[in-house]
């Protein structure tokens, strides 16, 4: 009952009230979610040889994650080489220091890769395959909060979990947690929520809620 009144008002529990222990902290949060995708990867769904290939490529290292399962996987999800920042390098600060830090992937709205006239949208942190499924999400998420995209995607090639970013106020959302072995059962999941138009439009539903929409 409590679970339902929750989500009838928009309030996320994390953890979840059902995997939550006896003595856990429950985080509660009204994150801006974006209004459900409901577009289809037809008639551009990856043929066959698409999937098997990526459920089947043997990975080890982390640049080998990155290469031949992260790179691939965005591609089938409708990006091309114009919207892919590959080891994208910008600038993050502790306190005074500043630091150089340099995320994996990034992929823009289109072919402007920078801070200043660029949309990023979603970041991918990729880890070598002997990696917990969870290894990157810490640092995922602390370039998240300076380089500000729709989402952010921690891989170890076995494992692919999905954040919506909530611009650092209320905790990010996990939406999607699959596994490579899934991937073809579940790619139409993962199409609707990381596809560029989609990606964009949760972008700026965000922008829109924090600042008012832009102007027309």
């Amino acid at each position: 009952m409590i679970t339902g009144l929750l989500e009838a008002h928009g309030v996320r529990t994390q953890p979840s009230l059902g995997e939550a222990g006896l003595n856990d902290w429950i985080v509660l949060s009204l994150p801006v979610m974006p209004v459900p995708d409901s577009s289809s990867p037809d008639p551009t769904r990856p043929s066959e040889d698409w999937f098997e290939y990526l459920m089947s490529v043997q990975l080890d290292s982390e640049r080998e994650v990155e290469m031949h399962f992260a790179s691939p996987l965005f591609h089938g999800l409708g990006y091309s080489y114009e919207h892919e920042a590959a080891g994208f390098r910008f600038d993050m600060w502790e306190g005074v220091s500043r630091l150089k830090a340099e995320v994996d992937l990034l992929y823009f709205a289109d072919e402007h890769h920078s801070l200043t006239d660029g949309v990023p949208l979603v970041l991918v942190e990729a880890k070598a395959a002997d990696q917990p499924p969870d290894a990157g999400t810490g640092q995922a998420k602390s370039y998240a909060y300076w380089l500000k995209p729709a989402y952010y995607v921690t891989t170890n090639g076995t494992a692919i979990v999905v954040y919506n970013y909530q611009g650092g106020a209320v905790p990010d959302v996990k939406v999607l947690d699959l596994k490579r072995s899934d991937l073809r059962e579940r790619f139409d999941d993962l199409y609707r929520a990381l596809n560029p138009k989609a990606a964009a439009a949760a972008r700026q539903a965000k922008i829109d809620k924090l600042t008012g929409p832009a102007p027309a």
